[in-house]
C-alpha cells in the first residue's frame, strides 16, 4: 500500500493573499495533503484549498485580457503539489481548476488536472463506516509535515471508529487511534486531506482535522466520509460497468459497482449441453460437442475443466451402477481453445475411453455387462477476461440410441 501511496499521496501547499489582509504571500500559507482519485484527478480537504471567498482576485494586468479574467475568476492562489514519485513532475499550479464540495459542510474539494495523468490512484469506497471496526490513514512518520518529508515518509496508522458526535464535531466521523500514534506529531497541521482507507485500500474518509480528545488521553482524527458525495462522485457513480476497469474501480459500494457485479455474473452464466456424433448403430463414433448459450455477445469462454464417468451395469442381472474398470478413478479432462471463435468444445476421449477401457473390459468379463450412459460434470470454467469459475454443470447422455 505505501508503494501505491507514492504515486497517488501528496503534499500540498496553497499560498496566496487572503480578502482584506494584505499579508504577503508567506503570511497566508496553508499546507496539508491531497490523494489521487483517478487519472486526472486529487481530492484534498476544502479548508486547505480555500473557496472564493477568502482569496483575492488577482489584479487586472496585460498578460491577462479583461474578458479572460471575467470567464476564469483567477484568484491570487498558487497550489503546489509535491510528490515521492519523482517521475510524476507535479510542481506548481497557478489557478488550477478546484471543484469545489456541493454542500458547505463538507470539508472536500476536488483538483483538476487535465494534463497530468497519473500512473496510479486509490479507490473511492461509498460503503458505511461501520462503527468499531478498524481502519488505516496514510500520515506523515515522524515531525512537522513538510513538503520534503510529507509524501516521501508516509506510514500507516490503525484508527477506530467512534462513530458521529454532532453536538462537538458536527457532520465530522470521528476516529481513535489504537496504534502506531508514535510515529506523527498529533498537534502539527498537515494531516488534513490525507485518506482513510477500509481493509481493502479503498477511501472511506479523509482527515479533516486531528485534535486532542475532550475526554481525555491522546488525539482524535476528525475526518470527512466518502459517503456523502465528495466532488467526482457523481460522475464515477454514472460511468458504464464496460468502461476500462481501471476507471471503473474508481468506486465502491456504488450502483456502479452493483450494476458491474450483476452484469459480470449474467455474462459468465452458461447454459451447457451435449451433442454425440454416433455410428449407424447409434454408438458414440467419435467427438462429443459440449455447447454453451450465454447474454454475451461474443463468445467469452476460453477452457473448461471435465469430470466424466460411465454408468451401467456390471453383469446382466445387477444394477446400474458407476462402472469399474481398469481405471476406477473418476476421469479428468481440459479442453481449451484459442483464439476464441465459437461457443463449442470438442473432446474424443470420453468415447475412446469408454470404447476402450470399458466396453473391452466389459466383454472379455462374458458376464453381460454394459454402458448405459456417461456423466459429464463441467467443474471449473476459464473466461476470456480471466476470471476462473467453479460453478458445476452436469449433463448426461445415453451410450447407445436406439
Amino acid at each position: 500500500m505505501l508503494k501505491l501511496a507514492r504515486d497517488a499521496f501528496f503534499h500540498i501547499t496553497v499560498k496566496g493573499k487572503l480578502r482584506n489582509t494584505g499579508n504577503p504571500p508567506k503570511g497566508d500559507e496553508r499546507f496539508g495533503k491531497a490523494f489521487a482519485t483517478g487519472p486526472t484527478l486529487l481530492i484534498t480537504s476544502q479548508h486547505v484549498i480555500g473557496d472564493s471567498t477568502e482569496w483575492q482576485p488577482i489584479e487586472a494586468s496585460r498578460e491577462m485580457p479583461l474578458p479572460i479574467q471575467r470567464a476564469i475568476q483567477p484568484l491570487d492562489r498558487v497550489v503546489e503539489l509535491h510528490s515521492g514519485n519523482s517521475d510524476i513532475g507535479l510542481t506548481e499550479l497557478s489557478n488550477p481548476v478546484i471543484l469545489p464540495s456541493p454542500s458547505i459542510n463538507l470539508d472536500a474539494a476536488g483538483i483538476s488536472l487535465p494534463n497530468i495523468k497519473l500512473p496510479s490512484f486509490f479507490q473511492l469506497s461509498m460503503c458505511d463506516i461501520v462503527k468499531g471496526k478498524i481502519y488505516s490513514a496514510i500520515m506523515t512518520s515522524s515531525g512537522p509535515p513538510t513538503a520534503s518529508n510529507s509524501a516521501t515518509m508516509p506510514t500507516i496508522v490503525a484508527l477506530k471508529s467512534n462513530g458521529f458526535d454532532p453536538k462537538r464535531f458536527g457532520s465530522l466521523h470521528v476516529f481513535n487511534v489504537v496504534e502506531g500514534w508514535e510515529n506523527i506529531t498529533p498537534n502539527a497541521d498537515g494531516h488534513e486531506g490525507s485518506p482513510i482507507l477500509d481493509g481493502d485500500g479503498s477511501v472511506v474518509a479523509l482527515i479533516s482535522a486531528v485534535v486532542p480528545n475532550p475526554g481525555g488521553g491522546g488525539h482524535l482524527v476528525l475526518a470527512t466520509p466518502v459517503q456523502p458525495l465528495i466532488p467526482g462522485a457523481f460522475a464515477l457513480l454514472a460511468r458504464s460497468p464496460e468502461t476500462d476497469a481501471t476507471v471503473t474501480g474508481s468506486l465502491k459500494c456504488s450502483l456502479s459497482d452493483t450494476v458491474k457485479r450483476i452484469n459480470d455474473q449474467v455474462i459468465a452464466h452458461a447454459l451447457w449441453n451435449v451433442v454425440v456424433e454416433r455410428d449407424e448403430d447409434g454408438r458414440p463414433s467419435g467427438e462429443i460437442v459440449l455447447r454453451y448459450e450465454s447474454v454475451a455477445d461474443k463468445p467469452n469462454i476460453k477452457a473448461i475443466k471435465v469430470e466424466y464417468e460411465y454408468f451401467g451395469k456390471q453383469r446382466a442381472e445387477s444394477l446400474i451402477r458407476r462402472l469399474q474398470y481398469t481405471d476406477p478413478s473418476i476421469n479428468a479432462l481440459e479442453i481449451r481453445k484459442e483464439p476464441v471463435t465459437n461457443r463449442e468444445f470438442k473432446t474424443s476421449d470420453v468415447v475412446t475411453e469408454g470404447k476402450k477401457l470399458v466396453e473391452e473390459h466389459l466383454k472379455s468379463d462374458n458376464s453381460g455387462g454394459y454402458i448405459d450412459y456417461v456423466e459429464l460434470r463441467i467443474y471449473e470454467t476459464h473466461l476470456v477476461d480471466k476470471r476462473i469459475l467453479k460453478r458445476e454443470s452436469v449433463l448426461q447422455f445415453d451410450w447407445l440410441q436406439k
